[in-house]
């Protein structure tokens, strides 16, 4: 299995591309910039494989207010920009039920500003989220297993990177 190819880094998120997953952590706010970086990132996916299957998992750690006002329309036009090329656009929502609420609700907020064709899927963890991307990835992407590595490798950096 090849290593994530992390895009953008701080303490609050990663992005990195991996097999035909444009993958992200958010663990802290979301900002005009990593938006941006999203953005890039995503688009390099969709370039490196013209007419393939790809796949968004958005993983929405705990601690990761909801995306304030000025930033949802950013999110929104990145997501619909994407959406074409993408099979799934999942969140997997982690905390507590509550929590889980009002990231869907967010969800569907930042959806409807700027509706795609492509409406976001919402899984209830990381591991039935990487049973629904299986189907796109490579046979060298290690399937369900490989995408929970990836996913790990990710938040270990984003605990480097937060000093843990």
């Amino acid at each position: 299995m090849a290593a994530p190819d992390i895009r953008s880094l701080d303490q609050n998120h990663v992005i990195a591309i991996w097999d035909r997953v444009l993958l992200q952590v958010w663990r802290g706010e979301a900002t005009p910039r990593a938006v941006q970086a999203l953005g890039d990132a995503g688009r390099a996916l969709l370039a490196a494989h013209p007419g393939a299957r790809c796949c968004s998992l958005s993983i929405i750690e705990a601690s990761s207010p909801p995306p304030s006002e000025p930033v949802r329309p950013l999110l929104s036009k990145v997501f619909r920009e994407l959406a074409p090329g993408m099979q799934h656009q999942l969140f997997v929502a982690e905390g507590s039920g509550f929590r889980s609420a009002i990231v869907r609700g967010v969800g569907l907020a930042v959806s409807a500003i700027a509706p795609s064709l492509l409406p976001f899927k919402f899984a209830s963890n990381v591991e039935d989220a990487a049973g629904t991307i299986a189907p796109c990835l490579t046979p060298l992407a290690g399937g369900v297993a490989g995408a929970l590595s990836a996913v790990a490798l990710l938040r270990s950096r984003l605990d480097e990177q937060a000093g843990r």
